[in-house]
C-alpha cells in the first residue's frame, strides 16, 4: 500500500467515531477510495462531484491525492457538512474542495450544479436508479459516473433502456475488488430529470 497521509487517517477516524463512515479498518477505506479514483481517472482541470459523500469517502481521499482536480462534496446532512468543513481545513485542501448542502435531486437543477461536472463518484448514495437519475442532472456531456458496486453485481443492475431514457450509456463493470460500474452521459436528459426525491423513491425508473 502506498503511504497514507497521517492527517487523513486522523480525519477518517473522527468521521468513523461520529458515525459518518462505516466500520472497518481505515486503511481499507482509503484503498477503496483509491480504487475508485483509479477507475474514475479524473483529469487535471476537471471538476468532479462526490454524490452523497457522507464521511468524505471517496471525495476527501481523491481530493487530497489529486491536487489538480476540483471536487464538490455533496450531502444533505448539516452535521456531515459541518464535519467535512473542518476536515477540509485540517487537510489543507480548501483550494480545490467545496461543499454542497442539500437534496441532490434539487441541487441538480440549480445553475451552479446543472450539467457542471466532468464526473460523479458515488459509494453509498442509494439504489442504482436513484444514483443514475440524480447524477445525470450533474454530468456534462461525455461526463462519467463511477459507482461502487457490491461483490455480486452484474449488468442487470443498470438496464440499458432505462439508462438511455436518462441519456446514460453503461460502459463497463470492473473485474476488480472492490468493483465499480462506469457509465457515460451520451445525450441530453429531459429537463425534468432528476425528478423530486419523493418521486424517485416512489416510482424508480428501474
Amino acid at each position: 500500500m502506498a503511504q497514507v497521509d497521517k492527517r487523513l487517517l486522523t480525519v477518517l477516524a473522527r468521521s468513523q467515531h461520529q458515525g459518518f463512515l462505516g466500520p472497518g479498518d481505515l486503511l481499507t477505506h482509503v484503498e477503496h477510495a483509491r480504487a475508485h479514483a483509479q477507475t474514475a481517472q479524473p483529469e487535471l482541470g476537471q471538476r468532479w462531484c462526490d454524490l452523497g459523500t457522507g464521511g468524505g469517502v471517496p471525495g476527501l481521499v481523491m481530493a487530497l491525492e489529486q491536487p489538480g482536480v476540483q471536487f464538490v462534496l455533496l450531502d444533505r446532512s448539516q452535521s456531515r457538512i459541518d464535519f467535512l468543513n473542518t476536515a477540509i481545513s485540517d487537510l489543507d485542501i480548501g483550494d480545490r474542495v467545496t461543499l454542497a448542502l442539500g437534496d441532490a435531486a434539487e441541487l441538480a437543477h440549480r445553475p451552479e450544479h446543472r450539467h457542471a461536472y466532468d464526473g460523479v463518484v458515488s459509494r453509498a448514495f442509494g439504489p442504482p436508479a436513484a444514483v443514475a437519475e440524480c447524477s445525470v442532472g450533474l454530468l456534462c456531456p461525455g461526463g462519467r459516473l463511477v459507482v461502487s458496486e457490491p461483490p455480486d453485481s452484474n449488468d442487470q443492475r443498470w438496464p440499458a433502456e432505462a439508462l438511455a431514457q436518462l441519456g446514460l450509456h453503461f460502459v463497463r463493470h470492473t473485474s476488480t475488488t472492490p468493483a465499480f460500474a462506469v457509465m457515460e452521459r451520451q445525450s441530453q436528459p429531459g429537463a425534468a430529470y432528476p425528478r423530486t426525491w419523493k418521486q424517485i423513491r416512489k416510482r424508480p425508473l428501474f
